[in-house]
């Protein structure tokens, strides 16, 4: 479900589009420092906003650099990293571990399963700092997996299911933007958890995969989905942010629906 939080970069301009890859290769540092190779490869843009979100609206410290790395080896770039990259990092390897471990319950993939096993000591590193985030992440997953398991064709449940969890990933320290963070990482939650599932629905069908949404196909979802995203940007409009704010914007009212399908998938 993750892989929709990104940015329209052609609506960036030069110098966003230059600060947007800064932060996105500040994350994939990050990992690689943390949790070597590995970790690199749970790199995704979605972790990438949640940092830049946290890092502006706590006005951290950046520290910056130029490096080259094993996916650009002939060119330098620049980096940027903040105490949200690192804590954008460790939720990265904890959500990389139990999609691997969902993906091999479901399809029994052997390389889901290796990969779980090289994941889990990063996970465990990450859950013994963030506790309550690997919690949520974990009763999440098992709450999706049980209403699938019914056959629930209601799309509230499991995008409210999905949205609780978004809600704590957004939440990393309790203070005064606790409340707010969590109702709009639920929202985004929500939002992604529906989009997702429009997007798969020719597809579920075919291969006769569960998606709440086969018995109200008919409807219009580019609606409900605006609706979703309109409650995610409204919480997000009354954050007091100090940077960055029109790259997050794109990402919000145009990046996330970069992978829209209106028709739900090909046929």
């Amino acid at each position: 479900m993750f892989g929709y939080i990104m940015a329209n970069n052609k609506t960036l301009t030069k110098e966003e589009n230059n600060r947007y890859q800064e932060m996105y290769c500040g994350l994939c540092k990050t990992l690689h420092d943390q949790y070597g190779i590995t970790g690199r490869m749970t790199l995704t843009y979605d972790m990438t906003f949640l940092s830049i979100l946290l890092a502006s609206l706590y006005n951290e410290p950046e520290s910056s650099g130029i490096q080259k790395c094993p996916m650009h080896p002939f060119r330098s770039h620049r980096y940027s990293c903040t105490a949200a990259t690192a804590y954008a990092a460790d939720l990265s390897v904890i959500l990389a571990y139990f999609k691997c471990l969902d993906d091999w319950n479901d399809d029994h993939s052997v390389l889901a399963h290796e990969k779980s096993k090289a994941l889990k000591k990063h996970a465990d590193i990450a859950a013994a700092r963030w506790p309550q985030q690997y919690i949520a992440i974990e009763r999440g997953i098992s709450d999706l997996t049980q209403l699938e398991r019914h056959n629930e064709m209601n799309p509230d449940k499991p995008a409210n299911c999905f949205g609780i969890v978004m809600g704590e990933l957004f939440v990393r320290e309790n203070d005064k933007h606790a409340a707010t963070l969590r109702k709009f990482g639920a929202a985004l939650g929500r939002f992604i958890y529906m989009i997702d599932a429009v997007n798969d629905l020719r597809a579920d069908i075919k291969k006769e995969r569960y998606n709440p949404l086969i018995s109200i196909m008919d409807i219009d979802f580019t609606q409900v989905l605006t609706l979703l995203i309109s409650e995610c940007t409204k919480e997000f409009e009354t954050l007091p942010l100090n940077n960055d704010a029109q790259i997050m914007r794109n990402i919000l009212y145009s990046g996330v629906w970069s992978k829209y399908s209106v028709k739900g998938g090909a046929e």
